[in-house]
């Protein structure tokens, strides 16, 4: 009797541990809502750069420009900008943004990201997204016009993003900008559900099969 449960409660593990259909999408901007990524009052500069959500979650930059390797994050208007341009005479002129690739410090899985691409000279971007699962995702072929360019992604059926990046084609940005994103609480995977209830009715059975033994030495 014992082995047949035991062999009903592997199938039904087997069933619940059975792969998972998700998706990321991209999406309406106006559709969702994150948590703004702040970069507090200062400008930070150099080959990494961190906001901060009001989760609050630390939220990791790096990038390109055509002055290398070096972003900047200006705190005032919460934008990702290149390096400053030190060969014209403003002294506040930065290169564009060729590049950036992003995720929560620790690589915790976040959703709901919305963000604007603002300025420059780039014709149309790349959107390469890993998942919760580790899989990539690549959205190519995304136009870009002058000024404004709000994009949007969201993962459903239970995925969520674990880094994100954004290349360009034809020159860059001026800056990236509005910037939102949730971070997802981590849930137990099917397959660690099953292994979960099959542990404890493993553990239930011999709680009874002790029992059944103690009372049967009783008597």
């Amino acid at each position: 009797m014992n082995r047949a449960i035991f062999v009903g409660g592997c199938a039904i593990a087997a069933l619940v541990a059975g792969p998972a259909f998700a998706d990321i999408v991209m999406v309406d901007p106006s559709t969702i809502q994150g948590d703004n990524v702040l970069f507090g009052g200062s400008t930070q500069t150099g080959v990494d750069v961190f906001g901060t959500t009001t989760g609050p979650e630390t939220v990791a930059f790096e990038g390109t420009s055509h002055g290398g390797n070096i972003i900047r994050a200006n705190g005032g208007q919460a934008r990702l900008e290149g390096a400053l341009n030190t060969t014209t005479p403003q002294p506040n002129d930065t290169y564009t943004l060729d590049s950036l690739f992003f995720h929560l410090n620790g690589f915790d899985t976040f959703n709901n990201l919305e963000f604007n691409l603002f300025g420059g000279d780039a014709t149309a971007a790349t959107f390469t997204v890993v998942d919760n699962q580790g899989e990539v995702t690549t959205f190519s072929g995304n136009a870009l016009g002058n000024g404004q360019n709000r994009f949007g992604f969201q993962g459903i059926n239970g995925q969520s993003i674990r880094n994100f990046t954004i290349s360009f084609t034809g020159g860059g940005v001026g800056d990236i900008r509005q910037i939102r994103l949730d971070e997802v609480i981590a849930v137990p995977e099917p397959a660690t559900w099953a292994l979960m209830i099959a542990g404890f009715g493993g553990a239930g059975a011999l709680l009874r099969r002790r029992r059944q033994q103690t009372g049967a030495a009783a008597v």
